[in-house]
């Protein structure tokens, strides 16, 4: 069975045996990488078809082939990431945000309580601040908290959060699922997924090398 998350690079999953799949902290290939990588193997073969060009007109022609499926595959990837990132946000926002106010005194609690909670080192001083932040009402406090707790992977401070406002156990429970994009697991499964093999006609050329050469005067119809 395929991979039935590979089209969403919000969710990472990993094979379980038995034609099932999981959610996890690693991204896979996409439907949108494996067409460019095809589109570019369909390319390069109908290129070499062409006996009426040169060896090096064939060359330029692979070479832009190359250079478009690569922009392609690296544009998908940025995308990917920032598309991570916007759910990321989104989920944050949803499970700690605080709703726009003009009261100053409110944005400057605000600002205060992010403060407090960005010096915060470890998870046992989080989760006294928060209980304190609990008994005083300090809603600003124990959401800042929480956020803090939550980029850092301190789950027993969120448990402790959630606790008291079970309505945001879901949207918890989905940002705690996002894959790290600064994680260099995440990184190398990234790097993988969102590249594409150089034809052997380039000889194992560099990228800035091909560029030149897909830039060349040469024309190619």
């Amino acid at each position: 069975m395929s991979n039935p998350y590979a089209d969403d690079p919000t969710v990472a999953a990993e094979y379980i045996g038995g034609g099932r799949w999981r959610q996890k902290g690693a991204t896979y290939t996409t439907t949108s990488v494996a067409d460019a990588q095809q589109r570019l193997a369909d390319a390069v073969q109908r290129i070499e078809a062409r006996r009426e060009l040169s060896d090096q007109a064939k060359r330029v022609a692979i070479a832009r082939a190359y250079r478009e499926a690569r922009d392609h595959i690296t544009a998908a990837g940025q995308q990917a990431i920032e598309q991570i990132e916007t759910q990321r946000r989104t989920l944050t926002r949803r499970a700690f945000g605080q709703e726009g106010t003009a009261d100053p005194t409110a944005a400057i609690s605000r600002r205060d309580a992010d403060t407090r909670a960005a010096q915060l080192e470890k998870p046992a001083e989080a989760a006294r601040l928060l209980a304190r932040a609990e008994r005083n009402g300090d809603e600003h406090l124990a959401r800042a908290i929480a956020a803090h707790a939550a980029e850092l992977g301190w789950s027993d401070v969120l448990g402790e959060y959630v606790g008291s406002r079970p309505d945001t156990a879901d949207t918890i429970t989905q940002l705690r699922q996002l894959p790290d994009t600064s994680d260099p697991s995440f990184k190398l499964q990234h790097a993988m997924t969102y590249s594409v093999a150089q034809p052997p006609q380039l000889g194992g050329m560099h990228d800035y090398s091909i560029d030149a050469l897909a830039d060349s005067d040469m024309d190619v119809p």
